[in-house]
C-alpha cells in the first residue's frame, strides 16, 4: 500500500476526544487565548445523563471539581453509582432541569452541553446560552455540540421517514429495528453512484452500528438542526463569541481547490467563512468552543500560537533516515499503522523527533531546536520553515497523527508484564459504555474484543493468564491470539488507557 502524503491524510488516525477540558484549553490556546489549567479547574455539565463523561473526566483530573445535570432522576442515580464504583470524590450529580440552574452556583472554567442544544425545546437552549453566560469564568470555555444545516436536511428526511414508519411501535427494540430498516431499503433504492444515495448513506452510516445514537437522533421527540450563523447570533445575544471548532479537522481547508480556499480566504467575516465551509462540506453537526465576548482571540493558529504547546507522536520512518533535502519521499509509520509519506525535509525531520522522543511530548521550542540540529544546524527556524512546520503539524493534528496538548499529556512508558487499566476504564467496558480516552470522551465501545479484555487488566494477570482468561470471555480467536493481545494493549497504551 502506498503511504499518503501527509498533507493529503485524511483522518486515518487515533481518536480525539473533543469534549474534554483538555481538549478545550489546546485549541484555545492555538486560538491565542489563556484557557484555565484543566488539572485544577470547575466543570459543569448540562444533561450528564449517566456520567459517562464526566465520572472520567474527574477521575483523569482529581484536582478538578465536577458538577454534572440532568432532567433524569434515573440517570443521576446510576451516575452516582458509576462515581462511586470509580472511587471518584470530586463529582457531584444533581437530578435538575437546566431552566431552573442555580444562580448561586458559581462560575466554571469548562461548561460542556454535549448531544443537549439540538434535542432540546427552544427554552431550554436558550437556558443553556444563559448559565454560560451567567456561570463562565473570566477566561472560562464551553463547549456546545448540535446538529446543523445545510447537513441537517438530510438527517431531517431520515428522520421523517423512521419516525412515520415506527408511528404505532411500542416497543423501544422493536421500534429501532424496524428505523433502521427502512432507513436502510428507502437508501438502497435510490440510483446508485447519485449524489442523493452519497448523501443519504454517509448519514445512514452514523446509525448502522448503534442502537443508541439511532434512538437518540433519528427517533428523538426534539432534534432541531441550526445555521451556524444563527446558533452565532443566539450565542452573541448571551455574550459569547466564538473561538473553534474543538475538531481540527472540522476547521482544516487543505483539501480544498486553490481557487476555493484563496476565495474563502478573502472573507474578512471568519464567521460567514465559517458558514460557508458548512455548504461546502454539507456539515451536519458541529461541536463549537465559546469564550466570553471580548476576548482577544486569533483568526487562525500560528506558530506564535503553537508555542506554548506540548506535541507528541509515535510515527516513525519505516527506514532510517538519509539526506533530508533531497526531496525523496519518506513513509513514516504509527503504532496504530497508519502510514504516511512525506518529501520536504522541515517535516520529516518534526516527525522523525517526535517519534525519537515518543511516548514523552515536546514542548514547541524543543522540537523546533531538533529539528534545526537535524537539517543543518541552524539556531533557529526561518519564518517560511517554520510557516511550513506549522502548517504540517496542524494538518497532522486534524488527521490525528500528532498529538496537541496544552498540558504534558499522561506518559505510557511501555507496556508492563501484568497490565493494568484504569479503572474507570474497566468499569465502562464492564457495562458496555463508550470507552474513554485521556479523561474524555468515549471510543472502541462496538468491539467486543476491546470489553472482553479491558476489565481483565487489573494488574494481577500475566500474558499467558490474560490469553487465557480472554479466551474464556470470548474475546480471543483464531491462531494469532498472543499477537492480537500485544497489538490491542498497544492500542490502549497509546490511548492512554493502562496506567501504572
Amino acid at each position: 500500500m502506498t503511504p499518503t502524503p501527509y498533507d493529503q491524510l485524511r483522518y486515518p488516525g487515533k481518536f480525539y476526544p473533543q469534549a474534554s477540558p483538555s481538549r478545550m484549553a489546546t485549541v484555545a490556546t492555538l486560538y491565542g487565548l489563556q484557557p484555565p489549567v484543566p488539572g485544577r479547574c470547575r466543570v459543569l455539565e448540562l444533561g450528564c445523563g449517566e456520567g459517562g463523561h464526566l465520572v472520567p473526566i474527574a477521575y483523569a483530573f482529581a484536582q478538578s471539581e465536577c458538577l454534572g445535570v440532568d432532567l433524569s432522576s434515573a440517570a443521576i442515580e446510576r451516575a452516582r453509582t458509576f462515581a462511586e464504583q470509580a472511587g471518584v470524590d470530586n463529582c457531584v450529580f444533581h437530578a435538575q432541569d437546566v431552566t431552573h440552574f442555580p444562580a448561586d452556583a458559581g462560575t466554571f472554567d469548562y461548561i460542556i452541553a454535549h448531544g443537549l442544544y439540538s434535542w432540546v425545546p427552544e427554552p431550554v437552549r436558550q437556558a443553556v446560552l444563559s448559565i454560560c453566560a451567567r456561570h463562565l469564568s473570566p477566561h472560562g470555555l464551553a463547549y456546545i455540540s448540535y446538529n446543523a444545516y445545510p447537513g441537517g436536511h438530510v438527517r431531517q428526511i431520515l428522520r421523517d421517514l423512521t419516525v412515520f414508519q415506527t408511528r404505532d411501535i411500542e416497543d423501544p427494540g422493536a421500534k429501532i429495528r424496524e428505523a433502521r430498516r427502512v432507513a436502510e431499503l428507502i437508501v438502497a433504492a435510490m440510483p446508485a453512484d447519485t449524489l442523493e444515495r452519497h448523501l443519504f448513506d454517509r448519514v445512514l452510516s452514523l446509525y448502522r452500528n448503534s442502537d443508541a445514537l439511532l434512538r437518540f437522533d433519528l427517533l428523538a421527540e426534539e432534534n432541531d438542526p441550526v445555521y451556524f450563523l444563527d446558533f452565532m447570533e443566539a450565542a452573541h445575544a448571551y455574550g459569547l463569541q466564538f473561538v473553534a471548532e474543538s475538531s481540527a479537522f472540522a476547521c482544516d481547508t487543505s483539501a480544498l481547490p486553490d481557487a476555493v480556499r484563496e476565495w474563502l480566504e478573502t472573507m474578512p467575516d471568519r464567521l460567514v467563512r465559517e458558514q460557508y465551509l458548512d455548504f461546502i462540506a454539507c456539515r451536519g453537526f458541529r461541536q463549537s468552543i465559546l469564550c466570553r465576548s471580548g476576548r482577544p482571540a486569533a483568526a487562525e493558529p500560528s506558530p506564535r500560537t503553537l508555542a506554548p504547546l506540548y506535541l507528541r507522536s509515535s510515527l516513525t520512518p519505516v527506514e532510517p533516515l538519509a539526506r533530508l533535502d533531497d526531496g525523496t519521499a519518506v513513509k513514516f509509520r504509527n503504532t496504530l499503522g497508519a502510514e504516511l509519506s512525506c518529501t520536504e525535509a522541515v517535516p520529516k525531520a518534526a516527525f522523525a523527533e517526535l517519534g525519537a522522543a515518543y511516548p514523552e511530548a515536546l514542548r514547541y521550542a524543543a522540537l523546533c531546536e531538533r529539528i534545526c540540529q537535524r537539517v543543518g544546524g541552524e539556531a533557529q527556524l526561518d519564518p517560511a520553515s517554520e510557516s511550513k512546520l506549522a502548517r504540517a503539524l496542524l494538518l497532522s493534528d486534524a488527521n490525528g497523527v500528532v498529538e496537541l496538548h496544552a498540558e504534558p499529556p499522561p506518559l505510557t512508558t511501555g507496556i508492563v508484564p501484568r497490565p493494568r487499566a484504569s479503572l474507570v476504564a474497566r468499569l465502562q467496558a464492564e457495562r458496555e459504555a463508550p470507552v474513554t480516552v485521556l479523561g474524555a470522551s468515549g471510543v472502541m465501545s462496538g468491539d467486543r474484543r476491546v470489553r472482553a479484555l479491558l476489565p481483565l487488566l487489573d494488574g494481577t494477570r500475566d500474558r499467558a493468564q490474560l490469553l487465557a482468561a480472554w479466551q474464556e470471555r470470548g474475546g480471543a480467536e483464531g491462531p494469532v491470539q498472543a499477537a492480537a493481545l500485544e497489538r490491542l494493549l498497544r492500542l490502549f497504551a497509546d490511548h492512554g488507557l493502562l496506567i501504572t
